[in-house]
């Protein structure tokens, strides 16, 4: 084996693993985003459960103004009652008797109004009880997914640390100038520095090579780039 042949061996090596940590890092970073994506979704879970909260609120604050209402009925009733044994003719009387009923009439139909509010507010708790019992499943199915994927992110990051040290013991075997030159390919050409040729193609840009290029590579003599997109190039050896 020439050292052309040697070289090229030991890059295509090279670009399997460091293909494998792209891969790795990736799916590493992804693990926030993918938490966050989930945190979104259960905010959006949540939704409901603050509209009925809100809901439950407004008839809190509604019977709140309907005993106020009631508290003045009453007290205009109690008012026109105290008045009563200073009227001294009958016509004043019967006057400040409908006054009472109306006020006293008044405040039945607002009791009334609130004991229904009191039912819709029993109501809405009961929505509300139902709601937090699907929330509280929701946040746990979310809380036993973030460990998972912090777990498989964590074991990942471990993993990664050996296929960088195997990576470097590889790299270290790699003549230097091959190595710039593969490393700076490798950052320039979305990881993908050194590419086979499949039907007189390039497997980078899927250009057609020239019979003098392919040639070149049979040839062994030196690292050979294409011209289209200057990654470099090998011939696969055949599948057993």
């Amino acid at each position: 084996m020439t050292h052309t042949e040697e070289q090229i061996k030991l890059l295509v090596e090279l670009q399997g693993i460091d293909t494998n940590i792209r891969r790795m890092e990736t799916e590493i970073e992804s693990v926030p985003v993918v938490i966050k994506d989930m945190e979104e979704g259960f905010k959006s879970k949540t939704t409901n459960l603050k509209k009925l909260e809100e809901e439950s609120k407004a008839l809190v604050l509604k019977r709140k103004e309907k005993e106020g209402e009631l508290e003045a009925k009453e007290g205009v009733a109690k008012k026109y009652q105290s008045q009563l044994f200073q009227i001294k003719n009958n016509k004043e009387y019967s006057a400040l008797q409908d006054e009472i009923g109306r006020a006293k009439a008044d405040g039945s139909v607002i009791e009334e109004d609130i004991l229904k509010i009191f039912d819709a507010i029993d109501a809405k708790n009961k929505e509300i009880s139902k709601e937090k019992e699907i929330v509280k499943a929701e946040e746990g199915k979310l809380e036993e997914e973030k460990k998972k994927l912090n777990a498989q992110a964590l074991a990942a990051k471990s993993e990664l640390e050996g296929v960088k040290a195997k990576r470097s013991e590889l790299a270290a075997k790699v003549d230097p100038k091959s190595l710039a030159k593969y490393e700076r390919l490798l950052n320039n050409k979305d990881g993908l520095a050194i590419v086979p040729i499949a039907n007189e193609a390039c497997q980078g840009c899927f250009r057609i090579l020239p019979p003098q290029v392919i040639n070149e590579i049979r040839m062994h003599e030196g690292l050979v780039v294409c011209d289209s997109c200057a990654r470099l190039l090998y011939i696969a050896p055949p599948e057993e």
